[in-house]
């Protein structure tokens, strides 16, 4: 017998495989929504392949539901609704079991099937369920108290399941007692940079903000990615600023990639080479973050709060270095009415919802106390980052993006009363690196807010202006329509939100109906004063070329195409 054969029941690499498993699953959850988690991994010696060497999926093997999906203990079903629940779901999952206190998405649902399963619960009970309380806690007992005619209003009730407690908030907002400047520390530099570190390069407001430093200083720019090595780090980097057409001669040569993880002890840096790094790098500028509305907040902690902490660590080893932070207007509370917000350190934290902005507003207040400590740091708050000002290049992954999309995939969008401060990325960007290369300011925040706020409205109807025929529903009308159309089956970006929405409102995420926020920019304006740097107001012109980039890249469809999809239903 060959040497290299696998025994079928070598225990240790059973033990493994389920180990290796366990950490995939681990991951996917820290960076996607439950929905979109896988429910079964399959570990194999190696991917079979076509002639042409790519993957041959007719070859890979079917899942058998023993890949290590669920880690909830099996409770059968205690009531004939629990049971009569667990035979829909058995059926529509292909199960032979399903234990009512198992979540829906491990064991193997997702976003599509979950409509599914609402039809089918629709049809036997006569009931149309709220979506958004499912996806809160998708099992069969909660699904049983949902339809019994004497439902738990303490559960049917509950609260934004993505976000903590301010307690909680406030806790984790204390700066460890180790991030303080090494005695023997070079001080901070400033100015000209050598060589800037830069977190979040691989996203899209990264990309703007490197195309920016490259432009304005003469600085190499090391950027923090998850990667196999340098090399393929600073390809990533750069293929990201060619997707958003930012490449320039010359830009190679600057750049360096440090492969890392934010979300890692150390930035995922080995000895060696964090010892380089904060020997070498004489300003940061921090943009790395997890920004889904519908992660909870204990999934974005290690990335957000945890890697905050590890940039401020590294920024007092060998030499103190300048921290810019890209915070947001999001950690500002929700407040109905009118409420002015000053360009100040946060003290507030009722009314912050969500995971996103709970842990930005914790990451925030972090800058702050390092600021008192003799960390060097500047905390930038802007608006909702929308496309450039200029080309109109715009990300797709944004959720008032996801949202134009889905309504024009339903032909109709929403009636809400609600205030959007769109900032655009560019301009944003290059406030952030001006004022970064300018050194730390005396005051410690600067809120980046739009020329001009927007209602949601408005943009809608720009939008049926540039040639979409969408009608104007009510908020119910508009979430029976989107929910039977995802029953159906059919394609819609808004799958992926369901968890922000109810029968009867959003949740908080999405913003309060009626708030109307000013965000204060008197210290930003005078900052950048005689730089030319200025924001162009989200208007009819700036929406419609925002538009014509997604029809040019395949986003959207073009409106005549769109007229005739909504002639034909």
């Amino acid at each position: 017998m060959s040497s290299t054969r696998q025994l079928a029941n070598d225990p240790l690499s059973s033990s493994w495989a389920a180990g290796f498993r366990s950490t995939l699953r681990a991951y996917a959850r820290t960076h996607l929504p439950e929905a979109m988690v896988p429910a079964h991994f399959v570990v194999l010696p190696e991917l079979p392949k076509l002639p042409n060497g790519k993957v041959d999926r007719g070859s890979l093997p079917a899942l058998t539901g023993d890949e290590g999906g669920a880690d909830n203990a099996y409770v059968a079903p205690r009531t004939s609704v629990e049971a009569q629940l667990a035979r829909i779901w058995q059926d529509l999952l292909g199960l032979s079991t399903v234990g009512v206190e198992t979540s829906f998405f491990d064991l193997g649902g997702d976003s599509l099937t979950v409509l599914q399963m609402a039809a089918q619960v629709r049809e036997v009970y006569d009931v149309r369920l709220d979506l958004r309380r499912m996806f809160e806690d998708p099992t069969v007992a909660q699904l049983a108290r949902m339809v019994s005619s004497q439902a738990d209003p303490a559960v049917t009730g509950a609260g934004n399941p993505r976000g903590v407690g301010t307690e909680e908030m406030r806790a984790d907002a204390v700066l460890p007692a180790d991030i303080v400047p090494d005695e023997d520390a070079l001080p901070a530099a400033t100015g000209p940079y050598r060589n800037v570190l830069l977190t979040g390069g691989t996203g899209y407001t990264g990309a703007f903000l490197l195309r920016e430093l490259l432009d304005r200083s003469q600085a190499d720019v090391w950027v923090l990615v998850r990667a196999d090595g340098p090399e393929q780090a600073a390809r990533r980097v750069m293929e990201n600023l060619a997707e958003y057409d930012l490449v320039r001669d010359g830009d190679r040569e600057r750049v360096i990639g440090v492969p890392g993880d934010t979300g890692r002890p150390y930035l995922g840096l080995s000895r060696e080479d964090h010892h380089r790094v904060a020997a070498e790098v004489e300003m940061i500028i921090h943009n790395a973050a997890i920004s889904s509305w519908i992660v909870p907040y204990a999934k974005i902690k290690p990335v957000n709060i945890l890697g905050a902490q590890e940039v401020l660590r590294l920024a007092c080893r060998s030499r103190i270095k300048p921290v810019h932070f890209i915070s947001t207007t999001g950690v500002y509370p929700g407040h109905l009415g009118e409420r002015r917000w000053e360009e100040e350190p946060l003290t507030e934290s009722d009314g912050v919802v969500g995971g996103y902005r709970q842990s930005k507003w914790v990451a925030d207040s972090l800058m702050t106390a390092a600021r008192e400590r003799g960390i060097p740091t500047q905390v930038y708050r802007p608006g909702a980052i929308t496309g450039s000002q200029v080309t109109g290049a715009c990300a797709t992954e944004t959720f008032i993006n996801h949202l134009i999309k889905g309504c024009i995939q339903l032909g109709a969008y929403l009636d809400y009363d609600l205030l959007l401060d769109l900032v655009p990325v560019d301009y944003c960007a290059a406030s952030v690196v001006h004022l970064a290369l300018g050194g730390v300011h005396a005051e410690p925040v600067f809120n980046l807010p739009s020329s001009r706020p927007a209602g949601m409205n408005e943009l809608f109807e720009l939008i049926v202006d540039f040639g979409y025929p969408l009608r104007r529903l009510d908020y119910q009308d508009w979430y029976q329509e989107l929910s039977a159309a995802l029953e159906r089956g059919e394609e819609n970006e808004m799958r992926y939100y369901l968890p922000l929405f109810g029968a009867d409102r959003p949740a908080e995420e999405v913003g309060f109906a009626g708030a109307k926020p000013e965000f204060a920019a008197e210290k930003l304006h005078e900052a950048l004063a005689g730089s030319g740097i200025e924001c162009r107001p989200v208007d009819r012109d700036l929406f419609h070329l925002y538009l014509q980039y997604f029809v040019s890249t395949g986003y959207l469809p073009a409106p005549s195409t769109a007229l005739d999809q909504t002639r034909s239903q």
